[in-house]
């Protein structure tokens, strides 16, 4: 469970944002925030459906993400539950789940310092160069394979939640990964993933691991 922190710390930044977080993002804390125990957040990184992500250091000095969840409490941490214990090196790293001390949730993950795929593809509208291409698919279907080997779908393959730093692809975001059987697949009535990466089948509420080559494939 996280400390009591100044009021000034709990309150919303939006206006106290750094010069180089863009304009659009409001984040809740600002940079030097200690919203959680044992970590002091430098800057707001992402945002999504289900909440933000921040850059942090730990009081050891270990450099982490911290991501803030706000919707669909349940589900993300169902999903990150289960991959906890789940180490392959195009995986970015799940280390814990606290609660800080209003009682909001917190996902404590590996901090990937690289470019996202999503930015890759922008700085490159007519397309990345083959040998790029390659790079990206190999260790994407790495950590996907793993994945599926230990029974998970991701259920959220998307540019934005794939990685890479110093040569190595990391696929990140397990806030939607739901466990299925080799044997069956799975009747699941909630809306997940991103509607450009998903396969036909995810709307009749009855899918499986294919799911997921799909969005590979897209």
């Amino acid at each position: 469970m996280g400390t009591q922190v100044d009021q000034k710390e709990q309150l919303p930044a939006a206006a106290q944002q750094p010069e180089d977080q863009p304009a659009a993002q409001r984040f809740t804390y600002s940079s030097g925030s200690r919203p959680l125990d044992g970590y002091t957040i430098k800057r707001g990184i992402g945002q999504g459906g289900f909440g933000e992500i921040y850059y942090a250091v730990s009081d050891a000095g270990k450099e982490v993400a911290l991501k803030l969840v706000r919707r669909n409490l349940q589900v993300e941490l169902r999903g990150i539950r289960q991959c906890l214990n789940v180490k392959h090196p195009n995986l970015v790293d799940l280390y814990d789940i606290r609660q800080d001390a209003r009682g909001d949730t917190w996902v404590i993950m590996e901090y990937v310092p690289g470019v996202s795929l999503e930015d890759a593809l922008a700085e490159h509208p007519n397309g990345l160069p083959v040998e790029e291409v390659l790079a990206w698919f190999h260790g994407i279907a790495a950590g996907v394979a793993y994945l599926h080997d230990r029974g998970i779908v991701h259920r959220d393959l998307k540019p934005g939640n794939i990685f890479s730093s110093e040569g190595l692809v990391k696929v990140g975001d397990y806030g939607l990964s739901k466990f299925i059987s080799c044997s069956r697949r799975s009747g699941h009535t909630e809306s997940i993933g991103t509607v450009h990466y998903m396969a036909p089948e995810v709307a009749n509420g009855r899918y499986g691991k294919a799911i997921d080559i799909y969005a590979l494939g897209i």
